[in-house]
């Protein structure tokens, strides 16, 4: 009953054609998808643990049992601490999994969160055609949409400007900003960016009398009417730059210690020559 179910879906979300309805094992044709992404994970992040929630995820897969499997590929993804390369190639099958049960707008999300995890990912050459033809779907969506990448310090005694490159192919970008907070938890602050070309910066206002600070911060890039459509961080996961304020040279007490040791020494020299 459950195949008969699931094949049903698969049919309504254009995953199988109409005549393959009663063959839905047609999605991994004789397991050969999930064995090779195995082999793929294996040989790029290390043996793969058969008790581990993947293993269990795709077993699970394998023997049609998606909503279980769904539950594993979670619990998975969950780990804080995993390789970038296997926790997107897992959360692209998350992604398959979600179609094929009729979650199109979860597994579209599925499908970008992979592809920014890590842009170079692909499929294994034996895929089924239409886990295919929606990975081939969602990378030309996902090269189309508005990016933001935050960029290392231009210079490095400036940590507090903050250089990003946007790419915007459709030419959304209304305003690229900065928000930035004293605290993890915010509040956070936010201020425009210069963008020249692909190039946007601006800088942390520094609080008066401070030596040295952290300062939590993310970028976004908005549209016309003020909607986030890229962003670099966020308010749950934001970037870090520690700050070490520098004093002017006027007001560098060493500027004045140099100086008058170098009026002494010239004393001294006028007073030698005058002997």
């Amino acid at each position: 009953m459950i195949s008969v179910a699931l094949a049903v879906v698969a049919v309504q979300v254009g995953v199988l054609p109409a005549g393959d309805a009663p063959r839905i094992a047609a999605l991994w044709p004789n397991s050969l998808t999930m064995a090779s992404t195995r082999t793929v994970v294996a040989a790029e992040g290390g043996t793969v643990d058969p008790d581990s929630p993947l293993a269990n995820a795709r077993r699970l897969a394998e023997e049609l049992r998606f909503e279980e499997a769904v539950v594993e590929y979670q619990r998975f993804l969950a780990q804080p601490e995993l390789p970038t390369a296997e926790r997107a190639r897992a959360t692209f099958e998350l992604a398959f999994i979600q179609l094929v049960l009729g979650d199109e707008r979860s597994a579209q999300m599925r499908a970008q969160e992979a592809l920014e995890l890590d842009p170079s990912l692909r499929l294994p050459d034996d895929a089924p055609a239409r886990e295919q033809k929606f990975f081939k779907a969602m990378r030309a969506d996902f090269e189309s949409r508005t990016r933001l990448e935050v960029l290392p310090p231009g210079d490095p005694d400036a940590p507090q400007r903050i250089r990003a490159r946007l790419v915007d192919p459709r030419k959304k970008a209304h305003a690229v900003m900065l928000r930035h907070a004293l605290s993890a938890n915010g509040p956070y602050f936010g201020q425009r960016m210069n963008c020249v070309g692909e190039i946007c910066e601006a800088e942390i206002p520094l609080p008066r009398d401070t030596q040295a600070l952290s300062v939590w911060y993310y970028v976004e890039a908005n549209d016309a009417e003020g909607n986030t459509i890229a962003r670099s961080g966020n308010t749950t996961t934001p970037l870090r730059v520690s700050i070490v304020a520098r004093d002017p040279w006027y007001r560098s007490p060493w500027v004045y210690a140099g100086g008058a040791a170098a009026i002494v020494a010239a004393a001294a020299v006028f007073f030698v020559a005058s002997e």
